[in-house]
């Protein structure tokens, strides 16, 4: 079997060194081993934690799925408990202490999924159903019991298939493996387990902050989101930061007939277009005063991971029918999700098609979603995005005008800011631990390894480097066509399977690096 083998130079560039080379191989292989053998075991644990209701904030839900965490931890002899803080949902911890191990590594999955409408599902989505292939391929049901092997091909679909309660089993598998080939693990391990990362995690920083004591680790390994496209592992450096508002423009008190009041009467919905074309141009470029101060430029890594493929840019593009990205016009698309972006997510004003009248509106309002890249802060984007309303000339309040408001001031806007909301964070491409495990992923592929220095998309990783000061790495398992936030949401047994072998080799390793 060809692999990509780590060479002498390249190992000692990639801080791996020869015995870690041996762990990889004998890791592996007792990964595979023991996944073989124990394949109908592994699945019925995944199901039937697949089969608890986990939508955040059911704190009922969530509290089950907690203690049936803890009762898999426990059974593997790992020390665990339920963690809270406030009004936060409860989070999972365990520990796993390894005598002569030097070094910790921190894991990190949540356990909440979103909400379902069980009327778009095929079938229950916590009920779930084993599927010998695609649902879009008309699949059939397969008889979970009758079967006598399981097909990598073969996937479980229900609600956190593939976000995120199948990576966790995954890394559990993992332990077991290691265990009964008499290998290890190597490293010692902690789990923080996430009960409300779908709901925004708007706890997370007060269970962290709680809890700090336990947290120590030299690095946290994320199991959240899917491999590259092209079927490569991904390596994630960094993800945006996320926040939104919502804005409205008031015009007169009521809807006013458009030939007495047009040119009288301010147009909510053509104020409402001018603003925002103000705030970026038609190229996505933002165009706030001051708004891009501390952000770098984008470092020289990032430009090489980029070059190299870190993205698979032709199907990101053709999949959902785009002829070239907004930004630049024509970046590649791993620069445009390397700066800032405001998105317009809604616009509501009036009506259309039959439901038009010959009216001007009394109020226009828009949704606006902001993606942040490491040096932004959210207080002074906030306070930038007020600063540039008011001097459009618009009085800014948090509320509804009063009638004396209305008359003293032409031009008002009421500005509402998201409750929930983070910074983007991200690790340096040369830190020691990010290159002891880049080569840990190389010697273990079979394909090239994409190194993504910033996911487009956001987790509250700001929160965890904030509070604990600790490297991170994304490293996800689960298929790309996995459907999460969605509908039919699976997980393809092949990369379930790939996922176990991979974490064998990452706790097998003892992270000897520099």
């Amino acid at each position: 079997m060809t692999r990509h083998r780590t060479t002498a130079a390249l190992a000692a560039a990639l801080h791996i060194t020869a015995p870690a080379v041996g762990q990889v191989d004998a890791a592996r292989d007792a990964a595979a081993t023991y996944r073989e053998a124990n394949e109908r075991a592994i699945l019925t644990e995944a199901m039937d934690l697949l089969r608890l209701p986990n939508v955040a904030p059911n704190r009922e839900d969530i509290l089950a799925n907690a203690h049936h965490i803890v009762g898999l931890m426990e059974a593997r002899g790992i020390d665990a408990r339920i963690l809270e803080a406030g009004d936060a949902m409860p989070a999972v911890y365990g520990e796993l202490f390894v005598p002569g191990a030097t070094r910790t590594v921190m894991l990190y999955v949540h356990y909440d999924g979103q909400p379902v409408q069980p009327e778009n599902w095929a079938s229950d989505p916590f009920d779930p159903v084993l599927r010998a292939g695609r649902l879009e391929d008309e699949a059939d049901i397969v008889d979970f019991d009758a079967a006598d092997n399981f097909d990598p091909d073969w996937r479980i679909y229900a609600r956190s298939a593939s976000d995120d309660k199948t990576p966790l089993i995954a890394m559990l598998t993992a332990i077991d493996a290691l265990r009964a080939a008499g290998l290890g693990p190597n490293v010692n391990i902690r789990f923080f387990l996430e009960g409300e990362e779908e709901y925004g995690s708007p706890h997370l920083r007060d269970l962290l902050e709680t809890h700090r004591d336990l947290l120590d680790a030299d690095i946290w390994l994320i199991a959240d989101g899917p491999i590259d496209q092209r079927g490569d592992p991904r390596l994630i450096l960094g993800v945006r930061g996320v926040t939104s508002m919502s804005l409205t423009i008031h015009g007169a008190e009521r809807v006013l007939h458009s030939g007495h009041y047009g040119n009288v009467a301010p147009n909510p919905a053509a104020r409402l277009a001018h603003l925002i074309t103000s705030m970026r141009d038609e190229n996505g470029r933002i165009l706030i005063e001051d708004f891009h101060d501390g952000i770098a430029p984008i470092p020289e890594a990032a430009e090489q991971f980029i070059a190299d493929g870190a993205f698979d840019e032709d199907s990101i593009l053709a999949e959902p029918g785009i002829a070239r990205t907004e930004y630049g016009p024509g970046a590649p698309y791993g620069e445009a999700v390397m700066v800032p972006a405001l998105n317009v997510l809604g616009l509501s004003s009036g009506a259309v098609g039959d439901e038009t009248r010959n009216a001007v509106p009394d109020r226009a309002e828009a949704a606006i979603g902001f993606r942040m890249v490491p040096g932004q802060t959210l207080e002074h984007l906030r306070a930038v995005v007020r600063d540039h309303i008011e001097a459009q000339g618009y009085l800014v309040l948090g509320r509804e005008p009063t009638s004396e408001e209305r008359l003293a001031h032409p031009m008002i806007a009421e500005l509402h800011w998201s409750s929930s909301g983070y910074e983007a964070a991200g690790t340096p491409a040369d830190a020691p631990e990010i290159t002891y495990l880049h080569g840990l992923m190389t010697e273990a592929s079979e394909r090239p390894v994409r190194v993504v220095p910033l996911l487009g998309g956001s987790l509250p990783l700001a929160y965890i480097a904030g509070v604990t000061q600790t490297p991170f790495a994304i490293v996800p398992i689960v298929n790309p066509d996995n459907s999460q936030h969605a509908p039919n949401e699976n997980i393809r047994l092949g990369n379930f399977w790939d996922g176990i072998e991979l974490y064998a080799v990452l706790l097998n390793a003892d992270w000897a690096f520099d």
